[in-house]
């Protein structure tokens, strides 16, 4: 049996161009002068966000006033960095669910995407490299963004396929600290995957563009092979996939090893009591 590739480190990948932005916006307009207590012909230069000694993005104002985003919700984007020929071929000829189906309430069929029988894939040796791949990634995530000691462990796996018509209503993922999906066949052209604000209100301001602050939902574009990792509360849907080519994906949860929290905050949960 092949070994898998060791993808546990790929620091030296230079950083991929940020990707365009996925909110749902009308078309842009033509910006008016800012609006705050100076000359409109003195308007300062925006300044582009830059991390502060507090670990919060912030950015300046135009008026010269300090901006910043907390409790920011992280997404990790991660090119698959070899060829994955092989792999394809054996998730092509997976078995999938039969067709599902669900009503809107208005009598008329949504017509849902198929997940695969094997709710295990990448336990299946095909998908070795995929596994590592994934790991290193999930071990980056952890560490790097979250700051934690923690190993998470892939606790379920399983691929989606849709077909022209097809799509995902918009759920989480319960029982899971970390969900991903990597990308193996899309269309660039038709995001696959669209996230909601956590912090989503009854009552909207009207608003003329929209950003970080005010967007309910985020399109976000994809490329073939890529994969993305995000907290499973956050909720998400997948789009109806309008192209003929069959859209597939591979998604997968997560869950700490071993005991979890600390005894002397009192917030230890030992796992191996409720076996």
């Amino acid at each position: 049996m092949t070994a898998a590739i060791d993808f546990s480190d790929l620091t030296g990948v230079k950083p991929q161009q940020p990707k365009p932005q996925g909110f749902q916006t009308p078309p842009p307009q033509q910006q008016n002068n800012a609006q705050g207590f100076y000359s409109p012909d003195k308007v300062p230069e925006e300044k582009k966000a830059q991390p502060s000694s507090m670990g919060y993005p912030t950015q300046q104002t135009p008026a010269g006033d300090e901006l910043m985003q907390l409790f920011p919700t992280p997404v990790l984007i991660c090119p698959y960095p070899v060829d994955y020929t092989r792999e394809l071929e054996w998730i092509n000829n997976q078995e999938c669910r039969k067709e599902n189906q669900g009503g809107d309430g208005g009598g008329q069929k949504i017509h849902y995407n198929r997940q695969s029988e094997d709710t295990f894939v990448l336990d299946r040796p095909e998908l070795s490299n995929i596994r590592a791949f994934i790991e290193a990634k999930l071990h980056e995530f952890v560490t790097k963004i979250y700051a934690s000691t923690d190993k998470l462990v892939i606790t379920q796996s399983w691929l989606n396929k849709s077909k022209k018509g097809e799509s995902h209503h918009e759920h989480v993922h319960p029982n899971s600290m970390i969900s991903g999906v990597w990308y193996p066949q899309i269309h660039e052209q038709m995001p696959p995957i669209q996230f909601r604000s956590r912090s989503q209100r009854d009552v909207a301001l009207q608003t003329e563009q929209y950003n970080t602050f005010n967007s309910a939902t985020f399109m976000l574009p994809m490329k073939r092979g890529e994969l993305i990792l995000f907290p499973s509360n956050l909720t998400h849907s997948v789009p109806t996939n309008i192209g003929e080519e069959e859209r597939i994906s591979l998604s997968f949860n997560t869950w700490p090893k071993g005991n979890m929290g600390d005894i002397k905050s009192l917030t230890y949960l030992p796992l191996d009591r409720c076996m």
